[in-house]
């Protein structure tokens, strides 16, 4: 991998967090290759550093073992990134978190502050911390799974890890600095649809994407099938 800039690196961390949530939302992982994303002592803890949940891989599959099987979503609502003394990445979100059980639909707002290693070839997590700040009184349950697993598949590439095709760069542009996704499918589904935004530095500011994607939940990314430019019309 050549040398990332600061947004390259905070296209990547915001991967890895897509992904992490995505995993958490439908079975079927590899798990294998999920373990991939965090460091062998990884430490996962909760209310600000206060719960030890994993300190390994080892306690970390038995933290996952033990995750409810309930379907669930995760939409990160704020994201910000910076940098540590040593160059880790530490990347913090708000997410809105739900889960469907037997009295309805249930969840909460969190706070997770993680930090990165950019291991050449391989950034993954060292810590995550998450922490329940708020309520989430939203009755109706909102879907996350397939937004999740479009925008690991976008940041990827936007940071420079993606695979040799480079057209999910060309229709964002240079520079980006914010992108939104919207996607519906349930949780596993195999084929599904996205709409993309961009917002950069580049001359055309703004651009909108219709993405057609097909999707395995074992595979570490889903497949880009096709690009259709809706904003602007034509591509500078």
């Amino acid at each position: 991998m050549t040398a990332e800039t600061t947004l390259d690196r905070y296209h990547i961390a915001l991967h890895l967090a897509h992904r992490w949530f995505a995993f958490l939302e439908a079975p079927g992982g590899n798990l294998e290759a999920h373990l991939a994303m965090f460091h062998p002592q990884v430490r996962l803890s909760g209310r600000r550093g206060g719960h030890l949940f994993a300190s390994d891989h080892q306690s970390l599959v038995a933290w996952f073992d033990a995750v409810p099987d309930e379907v669930s979503s995760h939409h990160i609502v704020h994201s910000s990134y910076s940098i540590a003394d040593n160059g880790d990445g530490l990347l913090s979100v708000v997410v809105a978190y739900q889960a469907k059980g037997e009295l309805g639909v249930h969840g909460s707002i969190i706070s997770y502050e993680t930090r990165i290693e950019f291991v050449p070839g391989a950034p993954r997590f060292i810590a995550l911390d998450k922490t329940p700040i708020l309520s989430n009184t939203r009755a109706e349950y909102e879907t996350s799974w397939s937004t999740n697993r479009a925008l690991a598949l976008i940041h990827a590439e936007l940071g420079g890890i993606g695979s040799a095709d480079s057209r999910l760069r060309a229709a964002l542009g240079d520079d980006v600095r914010l992108v939104f996704a919207q996607a519906a499918a349930p949780e596993g589904s195999r084929t599904y649809e996205a709409l993309v935004t961009s917002t950069g530095g580049d001359p055309l500011g703004t651009r909108v994407i219709h993405l057609k994607i097909t999707d395995d939940v074992s595979s570490a990314l889903p497949t880009l099938e096709r690009i259709e430019m809706l904003v602007p019309a034509q591509l500078g």
